[in-house]
């Protein structure tokens, strides 16, 4: 399972965009519970893992405080088996290099997953966090889902640029419309004064 971490510096948002699939097992699935956004801010195994065993994705220097929820805006979804829920909020925990830094996830409403269960997420959402509280780079692990570090967990985080739109803003279309009008008006004008 995937998760694409994207910003860029100083717009204090980020875009995370969620992908994959895994197929239970009884020797690799836990019994769990996927909690509700509302309810206790902790680490729990059944929603919530430590990327890398170690990893610190989070910067030293991040405004996270510990044990954190945040609600995100977009439209990821999580689905086990046949029912679908709807991911509201990331739990994120920076452990300051005492164990690996938590992240998990929280969604509309409660969701139990067992062994064998098929699990996947996507979609995407934006998070009111900057790129700057985390660190770059490529994090593996065990998903929330999993008994083991089976390393089916990665956490790609990356910055990005700034790019100019190459969609004109509505202004200029107005400017372009009525130079193209003043154009025309010209050469009819012209082309009277040629006949007259």
């Amino acid at each position: 399972m995937i998760v694409n971490v994207e910003g860029v510096r100083g717009s204090g948002k980020t875009t995370w965009t969620l992908s994959g699939t895994l197929s239970g097992s009884s020797s690799t699935f836990l019994l769990g519970n996927i909690r509700t956004g509302t309810g206790s801010n902790n680490f729990l195994r059944g929603d919530t893992t430590e990327v890398d065993n170690e990893g610190q994705f989070l910067s030293a220097t991040t405004t996270v405080d510990e044990n954190s929820l945040f609600a995100v805006t977009g439209s990821a979804q999580i689905t086990v088996g046949s029912q679908t829920r709807t991911i509201t909020h990331i739990f994120l925990d920076p452990d300051q290099g005492v164990t690996g830094d938590d992240f998990g996830i929280r969604v509309n409403s409660p969701l139990g997953y067992s062994t064998n269960d098929s699990i996947s997420w996507t979609g995407g959402f934006t998070l009111d966090l900057d790129i700057s509280d985390f660190n770059i780079g490529t994090y593996t692990g065990d998903s929330p889902f999993s008994r083991f570090f089976t390393s089916d967990l990665t956490l790609i985080i990356k910055e990005t640029t700034k790019t100019t739109s190459s969609v004109p803003e509505p202004s200029s279309l107005a400017l372009l419309g009525l130079a193209l009008a003043g154009l025309g008006f010209s050469r009819k004008r012209k082309g009277a004064q040629s006949r007259g």
